[in-house]
């Protein structure tokens, strides 16, 4: 009895354990407690973004968006959302069953932010739950080109 005992402490310390360390790990949003929380609830992140990365800068023109469901078995395909500035531009995206990509044109110049969004069922109880990224980038104006009032140099 005592054996088993030890062995049952020893195990859940290793689940604790690889679940904070799955915590700290996991890209988010939140304190440490609110994504262990979300470890232990929800399980594995719906969403994986692989293109942009936060606090990108992109030059005028356009901007790659590239989201992948690691766990599509889990994830509501449907209510994925893609939101510009919040304004809605899913439909300017690729949706498939493992993921969401393309190309969004008209930005404006300056800060703007991506939100992506999705609903998934969590790993207890499988009652939907709703993963949101915010991704802040910026664009660079155009380049400052009226030369026209300088004079060439060597000339007077």
């Amino acid at each position: 009895m005592v054996k088993a005992t030890r062995l049952f402490v020893g195990i859940s310390i290793l689940f604790g354990v690889a679940v904070a360390t799955a915590a700290v790990l996991l890209p988010g949003s939140g304190t440490l407690a609110e994504r262990l929380g979300r470890v232990l609830y929800v399980g594995s992140p719906l969403l994986e973004i692989r293109l942009p990365a936060a606090g990108t800068q992109v030059p005028v023109g356009s901007i790659e968006v590239l989201v992948g469901f690691p766990d599509s078995d889990r994830v509501a395909v449907d209510t994925f959302r893609c939101l510009l500035n919040d304004d809605d531009i899913t439909e300017r995206l690729t949706l498939g069953s493992n993921g969401a990509g393309g190309t969004i044109v008209g930005l404006v110049a300056g800060k703007n932010h991506l939100r992506l969004e999705v609903f998934g069922r969590s790993w207890w109880g499988g009652r939907y739950v709703q993963e949101v990224h915010r991704i802040p980038f910026e664009v660079r104006p155009f380049p400052y080109l009226d030369i026209a009032g300088r004079p060439i140099l060597g000339t007077s």
